[in-house]
């Protein structure tokens, strides 16, 4: 039997009976294309294993722990024999056969090495799936000037175009370029893995896309959210954030939002 093109990999914790979901639209929308599906359980306490252990379909593999995101993910690579790999999270949904395109067109074009699809809200409206530089100047016009250009955005038009980052929800790489930047970088627990990855795409020659006609839906949070209560998960953002910026650029940074934030209901305030 020859190699698949594809290796997806659905990295699950806790959340069985979504990855179902997701795993079942991957092989009812997939036509055409050698692929596998790689579940890895990153040490589910529900019923994930008896689910997915006996499948003939795709491999079942549990880490015996919570290793994060990119630990977990990273532990998939044993069992990938695809030459590009698809990192999609258990709470996604295709709902067409579009990703083949998508496929399609980042085995054409040579000078991309990442490219993620459009995402979509459970009832289809659209979600943000791309960052801009998440630089202070960027922050100070979002924050203080009201101008967005520093949270995550969906871009218009229907051309596939090059951005600075995409979500790790849904990024399709080549499995040559993933291991030769090292992988997901395994300081991160959970969030900024997408963007150092795409930080080192682009260091090492190669371009990030975003290819706006595959479209995917995301449940967003449903990966997540047993992780902290919604309130307060934004202070899981803090470590990562000072890895990634640096304590100093991260301190700087937060002080732009923070600040702005504030002046913004201070404004809002006084137009009442």
């Amino acid at each position: 039997m020859s190699p698949p093109d594809l290796s997806i990999i659905v990295l699950t914790w806790n959340t069985a009976l979504i990855t179902k979901k997701c795993v079942n639209t991957i092989i009812k929308n997939l036509k055409g294309v050698r692929y596998q599906i790689i579940v890895a359980d990153n040490g589910s306490t529900d019923n994930t294993a008896s689910i997915f252990s006996k499948r003939n379909d795709l491999t079942y593999f549990n880490t015996g722990s919570n290793f994060g995101f990119a630990r977990g993910n990273n532990a998939a690579l044993k069992y990938a024999h695809g030459q590009f790999l698809l990192f999609l999270n258990s709470d996604m949904e295709l709902i067409d056969s579009s990703l083949t395109k998508m496929l399609a067109f980042l085995k054409k074009n040579l000078e991309i090495g990442a490219i993620g699809p459009s995402f979509l809200n459970p009832d289809l409206s659209p979600q943000g799936s791309v960052f801009p530089p998440q630089t202070i100047s960027n922050a100070f016009r979002e924050f203080w000037l009201n101008k967005p250009s520093y949270s995550k955005y969906v871009p218009q038009g229907n051309t596939p175009l090059p951005v600075w980052s995409i979500s790790g929800g849904a990024i399709l790489i080549r499995k040559k370029l993933f291991n030769k930047v090292g992988g997901w970088d395994q300081r991160y627990f959970f969030y900024f893995e997408d963007l150092e990855l795409c930080r080192q795409i682009w260091a090492n020659g190669f371009q990030v896309y975003f290819y706006p006609t595959c479209q995917v839906i995301h449940r967003h949070g449903s990966s997540g959210k047993s992780l902290a209560p919604s309130a307060t998960q934004w202070h899981r953002l803090i470590p990562s954030s000072k890895l990634y910026h640096g304590v100093l650029y991260h301190t700087l940074l937060n002080l732009v939002i923070w600040s702005g934030q504030k002046w913004q209901k201070l404004v809002l305030g006084l137009k009442k």
